[in-house]
């Protein structure tokens, strides 16, 4: 919006003077988060305008079809990414699926318009990437600008494509895949054109191009949030996280299948490497599986080297799951090519002992996902232990606050609730999701003396509250949600 606000002053100020929604919004030039990518937003903000949402409900509803409909479209891109690597579309639809069936990214597929909407992104920037380094033209160069320009107007760690990009091409060409003159013809289109468009569509550049992109990265690897994280039981500031927090999350939350495909494809990657005699690639499928764990390998070694904020688990680092899931194909794939000879009838049966296993192991995903719906957000797979709500966070956006409310709605019918949640975790967010009827009777007071309910999902506060009245605790695979709580003090008592 404060986008919106500034582009919209310089082409059209009769828009924002006609509309009262701009009078609360800030300029750019002072906005303390005016370096965050706004390729996604500042269009939703502008349709949100032209349409007259004025409704807070609607405006989420709008913004949840809007991630919805971007993150669809990273799901083709795996598909089209997957198929032209193995040459097989049944291999590009078995990574597609996998995607859909990595219960964490499919409930964020829905309303993280930060990290889904990147990932997905980034995965459409790859495919363009691909398709540009297999054979240089002018058209795919300017198509691949066009996706890293919407990658990085989104989040600044979208320059790794043109590093890698270029990277790759300049390999090509030492190795004689491709020829110098059409290398650089190709490759200087594409960085100009890249440049442009970055520019172009990213206001906060516009005063000084280099400079602040160079601040908007800067800012990224030491990012300005000094809250807290509860890791493996102990609460910690989130800039002193130890190096191994993104790993652990990684492996307690992607389903296991994949990660063992993962772990046998990029084994079987790093020994063709090794077998090379540092020729790095040899041929155009070899090519891609480098690129894919270069995508991977690289985010992982950066946040860790340069000891970057990290919170909310390892959301920040979801755009790495596409290559992820691709080297697990080729895991996979070398799975089931292999033929054990001393396993007797299984040796013979091998093949359809690893498709029976894969059908069981993404059915039990799927039966998860139906049994926590809509909170697929808080899966952990079997690596993660017991008592999970004492070691992680569990629904650390309070997304469940939304079915607390609408709980108290229906057991308390009175025209006026009075409601608190944490101080640290405003529940207003999801009181603005409530249908407009049953908005206008929640009250939100910041003091245990005016409430008559306390609802909180516990972050920050993993502990019991041993001093209030649980009178509802709801939980979704297994989980500890959130709970709400009668407050003593009050004169009113619910059924």
């Amino acid at each position: 919006m404060v986008t919106l606000k500034h582009v919209a002053n310089i082409w059209a100020p009769s828009f924002v003077a006609q509309d009262p929604t701009f009078d609360k919004v800030e300029e750019l030039a002072t906005y303390h988060d005016r370096d965050y990518g706004i390729l996604f937003e500042t269009p939703v903000c502008l349709l949100e305008r032209l349409l007259h949402i004025d409704d807070t409900r609607e405006q989420y509803l709008l913004r949840h079809l809007m991630t919805f409909l971007v993150s669809f479209g990273g799901v083709i891109a795996l598909y089209q990414l997957g198929k032209r690597r193995f040459n097989d579309w049944r291999l590009g639809l078995l990574g597609a699926v996998w995607l859909v069936l990595s219960p964490r990214l499919f409930a964020e597929f829905f309303y993280n318009d930060k990290d889904a909407v990147f990932m997905a992104l980034f995965a459409v920037a790859t495919n363009t990437g691909v398709r540009f380094l297999l054979r240089p033209t002018l058209g795919r160069a300017a198509w691949h600008a066009l996706a890293c320009m919407a990658a990085i107007d989104v989040r600044i760690m979208g320059v790794l494509l043109p590093v890698l990009t270029v990277s790759f091409l300049v390999v090509k060409v030492l190795h004689g895949e491709v020829k110098p003159q059409t290398a650089l013809l190709t490759g200087s289109l594409y960085l100009v054109l890249t440049s442009a468009l970055v520019t172009a569509f990213w206001p906060y550049l516009w005063p000084d191009p280099a400079g602040n992109l160079g601040q908007a990265f800067n800012n990224m690897k030491n990012f300005r949030w000094g809250g807290q994280v509860f890791y493996l039981g102990e609460s910690m500031l989130a800039s002193e996280i130890p190096w191994h927090y993104a790993l652990v999350w990684i492996c307690i939350t992607t389903p296991i299948l994949y990660l063992l495909g993962f772990l046998l494809g990029a084994g079987r990657i790093m020994l063709q490497f090794l077998r090379r005699n540092w020729r790095i690639w040899q041929g155009e499928q070899e090519m891609q599986d480098v690129l894919f764990l270069a995508l991977v390998v690289g985010p992982l070694f950066a946040v860790i080297v340069f000891h970057s904020v990290l919170y909310d688990g390892w959301r920040q680092l979801y755009f790495i799951y596409p290559a992820m899931l691709l080297i697990a194909l080729r895991g996979w794939l070398l799975a089931w090519h292999w033929r054990p000879s001393n396993l007797g009838l299984l040796s013979k049966q091998w093949a359809t002992t690893i498709l029976l296993l894969t059908a069981v192991s993404m059915g039990y995903v799927l039966f998860r996902m139906v049994r926590a719906h809509p909170y697929q957000n808080v899966y952990f797979n079997a690596l993660a232990g017991k008592n999970i709500e004492n070691k992680l966070e569990v629904d650390y956006w309070g997304l469940s606050y939304l079915r607390g409310l609408e709980y108290i709605m229906s057991v308390d019918h009175r025209p006026r609730i009075k409601v608190r949640g944490p101080d640290w975790q405003p529940i207003e967010l999801s009181v603005g999701m409530l249908p407009p009827a049953e908005r206008n009777r929640v009250e939100v007071v910041h003091s245990d003396a005016d409430a008559e309910y306390f609802i909180t999902n516990y972050r920050w506060h993993p502990e019991p509250y041993t001093d209030r009245n649980e009178i509802k605790r709801f939980e979704a695979d297994g989980l500890r949600l959130y709970s709400i709580f009668w407050m003593p003090q009050s004169w009113w008592q619910p059924n």
